[in-house]
């Protein structure tokens, strides 16, 4: 299972919707569908909400970014979506925790967390993929081919 975990905030998300929904295209689509084994999840970090959107379980979720946009719209706000789960609190950590600098190098191998602080939070992050000089939305494409390329057992450079 591979999960990414966006620290956020409701405040940030109506600023800057297009970089959510990028993230959320990024991480869950695949050019044939969804990705079943993809977790997204969204800490809104200024109401302590937690919504995670499971790949496996996702309805009407579109590559375009006007009509994702809407998604995370309804699921952030309201949530009651097919494939997706709200909740108070902070979210969970499972696997290896990455992230785009932080920790010694490694590379994913199910089951992982991939971190993004859109605001920052202080997560521990137990190995880093040198990726931070890279837009949020490029980060989890190439860390969902990285990850793809392992799983079937050809090289990743």
């Amino acid at each position: 299972m591979r999960r990414f975990l966006i620290a956020t905030s409701l405040s940030r998300f109506q600023a800057e919707p297009h970089v959510h929904a990028k993230i959320l295209v990024g991480a869950l689509l695949i050019s044939n569908g969804v990705r079943q084994d993809v977790e997204v999840i969204y800490y809104l970090t200024d109401v302590k909400k937690t919504v995670k959107i499971i790949g496996g379980r996702v309805k009407r979720l579109f590559p375009d970014e006007q009509s994702a946009i809407g998604f995370l719209k309804k699921a952030l706000v309201a949530g009651g979506q097919t494939g997706v789960v709200t909740r108070k609190g902070t979210p969970e950590r499972e696997g290896t925790v990455m992230g785009p600098v932080s920790g010694p190098p490694c590379l994913p191998k199910p089951p992982y967390t991939y971190v993004l602080e859109l605001e920052k939070v202080g997560f521990e992050i137990d190995c880093g993929m040198g990726l931070a000089a890279l837009p949020p939305h490029h980060q989890v494409v190439v860390v969902n081919v990285t990850t793809d390329r392992l799983l079937s057992g050809r090289r990743t450079f």
